[in-house]
């Protein structure tokens, strides 16, 4: 009889370990679900933040290509007026030394302002 009582013993402290050990089973499997959920949201917040900052990378470059442009016609605009500031002094000089020398700085001048429409033209596509 005291082993009958011994096996019985026995088998009630191994269903009660079995019973502990299938709760921290579960319990643990409850952890990874939540664990996974939080690791797929982290995920879908990085492809949106990559995303934004392709997006954003995107934008800088035509930042950028707006920036030049508008150098170039700030450049186009001041070249143009000294062309014409140096027209009207050519009509207005006193001077042979002096026609000379500004037909010298118009000839300089105008040959910034092809550069300038050269580039002008390849940055808006204009051929």
């Amino acid at each position: 009889m005291k082993s009958n009582n011994i096996n019985t013993l026995l088998q009630i402290v191994a269903i009660i370990i079995l019973l502990i050990i299938g709760y921290l089973v579960f319990k643990s499997s409850s952890n990874w679900k939540i664990i996974e959920i939080e690791l797929d949201n982290v995920r879908n917040e990085l492809k949106v933040s990559k995303n934004n900052m392709l997006n954003a990378k995107t934008e800088l470059e035509n930042f950028k290509i707006e920036f030049e442009q508008m150098k170039a016609k700030k450049d186009f605009i001041i070249h143009k007026r000294d062309s014409l500031i140096f027209h009207f002094k050519r009509k207005n000089a006193k001077d042979w030394q002096e026609l000379e020398s500004i037909k010298d700085s118009i000839r300089v001048i105008n040959d910034k302002l092809v550069q300038d429409r050269l580039i002008l033209d390849g940055l808006f596509g204009i051929n």
